[in-house]
């Protein structure tokens, strides 16, 4: 009973206060080894490459916590950018142009939805098809070209300041709606509850497959705006956006405590694991680490967010074996111990 109680008790400090640990050690490790790391400037940079994927972490966070999952966002992504160049290219005014994204990325929500909630479809299969197909219809429209030049206005956008940079601001704005929608409104509780069991939630009247359209919508909107967002900084809509933004999304969402299987999560976490994942990759460009270093940080940072779900998912059990197992009878539970009585006549 007290290895199983010293096992809960690491697991739960592990669950509860790992994260942040590791962000703190990050963050104050590349502090000592580069003074450059520790100034206004570089924050600023880091708190603009988070901004954009922020973004789509916070509904990535509901999606994945509903039990469904969303892999085609970077694919999205470029293909918002790329209906943007285009539009752009053929005169249509930048609200027509951002309309025009906007539509294509709430179809492809819809149709997601569509495909798994409605038709029970594998998400992780349709959003994987997904991934590839976006990126290739993306190329097909705009022909292996980059379009430049969407203007002044386009282009602050994602380059504008405003004390802090425009897409900052965004972040911050997506993450209080998101505050808001998770633990001021039931839709946290609903989302948790489709993750843990579809039959229970219908149940308590939880609108099963309306809710994943409804997400799935938005991680294809957020992806869009993500998108967007990077084509106003580069002034360009380049076919190189988003390629490998659903493993940091999505590393930064399991880093937040997140369960890949669904019915747990922390919108709270999920920025602690935004900044960490943008700590770790402007900590490794500042100390002169090549761009493989990149992906070899975020794969073992996938990793770790692995093993701190199965860590969580321990911890249940053994909370769980903990409660069910008897308690040990003591002296007083047994009762006086009873005088011996005369001894019988031989």
């Amino acid at each position: 009973m007290t290895s199983r109680r010293a096992t809960a008790g690491v697991l739960s400090w592990i669950q509860h206060n790992g994260l942040f640990v590791a962000f703190a050690l990050c963050f104050i490790g590349f502090s000592v080894l580069n003074s450059r790391f520790l100034t206004i400037p570089n924050l600023t940079v880091i708190l603009l490459t988070v901004s954009l994927i922020a973004i789509m972490a916070v509904p990535m966070a509901m999606i994945v916590t509903a039990g469904y999952v969303d892999l085609s966002v970077g694919s999205m992504a470029v293909l918002a950018a790329v209906v943007y160049g285009e539009a752009s290219n053929l005169g249509v005014p930048m609200v027509g142009g951002l309309l025009a994204a906007f539509f294509v990325a709430v179809l492809w929500g819809l149709l997601q939805g569509f495909l798994s909630a409605r038709l029970g479809f594998a998400p992780i299969v349709v959003t994987l098809g997904g991934l590839a197909m976006l990126r290739g219809v993306a190329e097909l429209l705009g022909a292996g070209r980059t379009k430049f030049g969407f203007g002044d206005a386009f282009e602050w956008i994602g380059g504008g300041t405003v004390i802090l940079p425009v897409p900052v601001w965004i972040a911050i704005a997506v993450f209080i709606v998101g505050f808001v929608v998770w633990y001021l409104m039931p839709y946290g509780r609903w989302f948790m509850a489709i993750g843990s069991d579809k039959a229970v939630a219908r149940s308590m009247g939880v609108q099963i497959r309306g809710i994943p359209f409804a997400l799935y919508v938005a991680t294809s909107v957020a992806a869009a705006v993500s998108g967007l967002l990077l084509a106003s900084q580069l002034s360009s809509s380049s076919i190189s956006i988003g390629i490998g933004w659903e493993l940091s999304v999505l590393t930064a969402v399991l880093l937040g405590g997140v369960s890949f299987t669904g019915g747990s999560g922390s919108l709270f976490g999920v920025l602690i694991g935004v900044l960490f994942i943008g700590v770790l990759d402007n900590g490794l460009i500042i100390l002169g680490a090549g761009p493989y270093w990149h992906g070899i940080a975020i794969g073992v940072a996938l990793v770790f967010a692995a093993a701190l779900d199965v860590a969580s998912k321990q911890l249940a059990r053994v909370q769980i074996a903990e409660q069910a197992a008897p308690s040990e009878p003591t002296d007083s539970d047994q009762g006086p111990t009873p005088e011996p009585g005369p001894a019988a006549p031989a």
